[in-house]
């Protein structure tokens, strides 16, 4: 299915320049640090306001924890989380500046820049899929060459449609091998269960729900994430011109990022129920899902910047959107992960 980033203002006339909304020049008052609370009798520098889309993912736990326990606020932004079901739309609403920020998996925002020449940087990549992004199928079909000919539901252009590529692709494979049923996510695994397809791509929490309702077809897990490791991530993109006006904007969606994801792992009962609350899940479900899912703070994606490993993947997935027809121009990737 789908994986892998704000200037300050002065002076007393800073709420009549508020008025002209998020797109104002935002610059510290003299003798203040970006960041740094105000001196007595400095005017208090203006939050950055920003629109951020996401999907009711677990990999955007973080997100809701940032917005619930006021790490965003802390850090001088002001974000307004907004929710989409697909893919598409939120790419839209993002090509459209109806967003500033987008939580995007890594293949994703790879194509939207490749096909809509958009200037977009990755500022914070999120997290990587171990199972829980997968490939379900009935129990008569057991090895992914199985499934040649076959009807198999999945979300045309999202990480479910990635997956299902590198799968086929280690087969000798292509979807045109295949009867694609193009679906949302939360869709395409139930279709498996009335036997309205022979297998389905779809991601946690829907891979549970599947494999319990499915019990009695024998639907299992035939390939996921962990086959490939790497291939499935999410990182949260923004775009060049809003970096632009907003300079400091990556540090402080990093530093509310940091703080969100140790709160999490230093209290993972109020995380787990924030982040349920958040993707539509339950709490007692979350325990299953984060297993198959790995998150990194900022430091841990620095350590994968310099191994090199971040853009081995990279170059990875950028070849199979080229193989698969779904990339039409080749993309630097160098300045698009924009991580360091």
């Amino acid at each position: 299915m789908n994986k892998k980033s704000i200037k300050w203002v002065a002076g007393i006339v800073l709420p009549f320049m508020l008025l002209a909304g998020c797109g104002a020049n935002n610059a510290a008052p003299a003798g203040q640090k970006d960041g740094e609370a105000a001196a007595p009798g400095q005017t208090e520098a203006a939050p950055i306001t920003l629109k951020m889309g996401l999907q009711p993912w677990v990999g955007n736990g973080p997100m809701w924890i940032a917005e619930k326990k006021g790490f965003f606020e802390k850090n001088g932004l002001k974000v307004e989380l907004v929710s989409f079901e697909q893919d598409s739309d939120m790419n839209a609403a993002f090509a459209a500046d109806k967003i500033q920020v987008a939580n995007l998996a890594t293949q994703t925002a790879i194509r939207v820049v490749g096909n809509e020449s958009m200037d977009a940087k990755g500022i914070i990549f999120m997290d990587e899929s171990l199972d829980a992004d997968a490939i379900l199928a009935t129990k008569d079909i057991t090895s992914v060459d199985q499934l040649v000919g076959k009807k198999i539901a999945y979300e045309e252009g999202t990480t479910s449609d990635l997956l299902l590529q590198s799968a086929l692709k280690e087969q000798g494979k292509t979807v045109k091998d295949v009867t694609p049923v193009f679906m949302p996510a939360a869709n395409a695994g139930l279709s498996l269960i009335p036997g309205n397809v022979d297998a389905a791509v779809t991601y946690a929490p829907y891979i549970s729900e599947v494999l319990d309702k499915g019990k009695d077809r024998g639907i299992h897990v035939l390939y996921s994430a962990k086959n490939s490791p790497g291939l499935i991530s999410d990182m949260v993109v923004t775009k060049a011109a809003f970096l632009t006006e907003h300079p400091d904007a990556k540090e402080k969606l990093r530093k509310a990022w940091d703080e969100a994801l140790a709160f999490w792992r230093e209290n993972p009962e109020e995380g787990n129920q924030i982040v349920a609350a958040g993707s539509g899940s339950q709490a007692d479900e979350m325990p299953p899902i984060l297993e198959g899912l790995k998150f990194f703070n900022t430091t841990e994606q620095a350590e994968l910047v310099n191994s090199g490993e971040m853009m081995k993947t990279a170059s990875n997935i950028h070849q199979l959107l080229k193989d698969g027809g779904t990339l039409k121009q080749d993309v630097n990737l160098e300045a698009l992960f924009d991580m360091k």
